[in-house]
């Protein structure tokens, strides 16, 4: 008789729009530092956090290699896009996007700058998220994450269409090691 018990398989990560802003540019950051640009002495305006998380599969064994591209709005809710036509300023010390791959044990993390939320041409008003695109194997992850105490989560069309927008919401933890605050998001 097998006495393991049986563990329920991890739910994955919801799906979510692409979006209009992605990015165009082909030289993505790979230094896992979106904080700053290279040839430029200035760090990005705003909130910094270094972002943790591990990509599993369902039943909990640790992606090695996965292939996360990373991509976002600067502190003031504009995108490095041709597309975003909005009034606020780019930021030219943030580029905001990244290609990253994931360690032996799944994990991958990435300082940046909280993004800000802003409003779609629709009028809507986004809350502050990241895009991500997860390649491993012959799967593919489209999602973006948010952050948890956003007033502007308990309206955003796109989190509350995901079937579980829990697993979209990261907290920042300030008791992270070094001097950014740390964002934490489980699993995929």
């Amino acid at each position: 008789m097998n006495n393991a018990r049986s563990v329920p398989p991890l739910r994955r990560t919801p799906d979510q729009i692409l979006g209009p802003f992605y990015p165009l540019n082909s030289i993505a950051d790979r230094t896992g530092d979106l904080t700053g640009s290279p040839g430029r002495p200035e760090r990005a305006s705003g909130e910094i956090l270094l972002v943790k998380g591990r990509v599993l599969s369902s039943t909990g064994r640790p992606i090695a290699g996965a292939r996360l591209e990373v991509w976002q709005a600067n502190s003031a809710g504009k995108y490095r896009h041709p597309s975003d036509t909005t009034s606020e300023p780019l930021d030219p010390n943030f580029d905001g996007f990244a290609v990253l791959l994931t360690d032996q044990e799944g994990g991958y993390s990435f300082r940046t700058v909280k993004p800000g939320g802003y409003r779609t041409p629709h009028g809507d008003l986004r809350p502050p998220h990241i895009h991500f695109i997860v390649d491993f194997g012959v799967d593919r992850l489209i999602t973006q994450m948010y952050f948890a105490g956003e007033q502007q989560n308990l309206t955003d069309r796109w989190l509350l269409a995901a079937p579980h927008p829990d697993l979209l919401i990261a907290t920042i933890d300030g008791q992270a090691h070094g001097p950014w605050p740390a964002s934490r998001w489980p699993r995929w």
